[in-house]
């Protein structure tokens, strides 16, 4: 039996098609600003797009710098809307931090208007894994 680890689907917005191998009871902040563990700022469908379209993008401009907050320890998550615009945890607002059991099952996370991620436990062996490093871990972009 394969072990699981968590890790972000993105599903829409700029977010879409990226995996984020999130790690092990490590505090991890999701946002615009550059220096976030994952920022939206250095996703490849963000630095394909029209810099002036997407500087004026009012979608993905309602993610904040500093969006959300996101430990999963165990197969247990814990987030914290950090944002001014919202963040929506499986459709709902989240007024409060969360503490979610992955074990029961992926659930979604919307930051701003646009932007969904999937947050799920996966075998370390799926093969949508395949070349990626943990958040964090990865080797410095040329």
């Amino acid at each position: 039996m394969s072990t699981l680890i968590p890790v972000l689907f993105g599903s829409a917005g700029l977010v879409t098609g990226e995996t984020f191998i999130l790690p092990e009871a490590t505090e991890v902040v999701i946002g615009r600003s550059r220096s976030c563990p994952i920022s939206f700022r250095r996703l490849p469908n963000y630095l394909r797009a029209n810099a002036a379209i997407r500087d004026n993008d009012h979608d993905f401009n309602t993610v904040s710098r500093r969006h959300l907050r996101l430990t999963v320890s165990d197969g247990v998550a814990s987030i914290e809307d950090l944002s001014t615009n919202g963040s929506f945890f499986n459709g709902e607002s989240i007024t409060q931090p969360l503490t979610i059991d992955l074990n029961r099952g992926p659930c979604t996370l919307r930051l701003g208007t646009r932007e969904i991620v999937e947050l799920a436990l996966v075998p370390e062996d799926d093969p949508r894994l395949v070349g990626k490093e943990p958040v964090g871990t990865e080797a410095p972009a040329d």
